[in-house]
């Protein structure tokens, strides 16, 4: 059986065929990168700890867009993500750029091989990953690849949830403890799927509270160098974190 995130293969497939450039385009937004995210990654590339060059990567980087952005401030680049179709996306976007992607699972990488970074970016792929020796794994292989005096950037979807809105904007998916299930014809191909009222579902987003994420990440060895929490708003359901850390 697959891993459950390998399902993003599902939903970059009907990017492509819709003619969309990014998982941001692909939310309803008008731009390929959040202004939250573009607010965090500038602020983070401001402070006097955050290196001003050299190699960076992005895991679950999608079509690209966070790690053009910061590849056009004298980075080279590497973009991990398990869709085979999103690596095709992001390879024909980025072409011009010092920027290289690799399909690979970031929960299951041969870290000897990617060498060192002198930074690591989350760009909303722990979020995605649900099961909690997956997200250690997913952790563990970050610190393995970051150089010393490097920054791993974090930006990720969190709790608390204002679940009475949630249950308005989202009519069909579960929110069952701290995972969103997503009805799924195909989801029983896919570790952790379950049966509700009758209907396949697949976990496709973990959303602990804040201070666990924070939590997850001081266990891995990381040291916290700044964070940001922003709570639900009229129109998200959903808090954010967004989190700068070093060895």
């Amino acid at each position: 059986m697959q891993k459950p995130y390998a399902a993003h293969e599902i939903a970059y497939q009907k990017i492509a065929r819709d003619g969309i450039s990014s998982w941001a385009q692909f939310l309803g937004r008008k731009t390929q990168i959040d202004p939250q995210v573009r607010r965090f990654l500038t602020d983070v590339c401001a402070r006097p700890w955050a290196p001003k060059a050299g190699r960076v990567v992005e895991i679950g980087c999608g079509t690209g867009p966070i790690l053009r952005w910061v590849c056009k401030r004298r980075f080279t680049g590497l973009g991990i993500d398990i869709s085979k179709t999103a690596i095709a996306m992001a390879t024909q976007q980025s072409k011009g750029l010092d920027i290289q992607f690799k399909r690979a699972d970031a929960c299951r990488l041969k870290t000897t091989e990617l060498g060192k970074f002198d930074m690591v970016i989350d760009g909303h792929c722990l979020h995605c990953i649900t099961e909690p020796a997956d997200r250690r794994a997913l952790l563990r292989n970050v610190f393995r690849i970051l150089r010393k005096a490097a920054i791993f950037v974090v930006m990720t979807m969190c709790a608390p949830v204002d679940k009475r809105l949630y249950s308005c904007v989202s009519k069909e998916n579960r929110l069952i403890k701290h995972t969103i299930y997503m009805p799924l014809p195909q989801a029983r191909r896919y570790e952790g799927s379950r049966k509700i009222q009758d209907r396949a579902y697949l976990p496709v987003r973990a959303v602990p509270h804040w201070k666990i994420v924070l939590s997850e990440i001081k266990k891995a060895g990381f040291q916290i160098r700044m964070f940001q929490y922003d709570a639900p708003s009229d129109r998200n359901p959903f808090s954010s974190l967004s989190v700068a850390a070093s060895k």
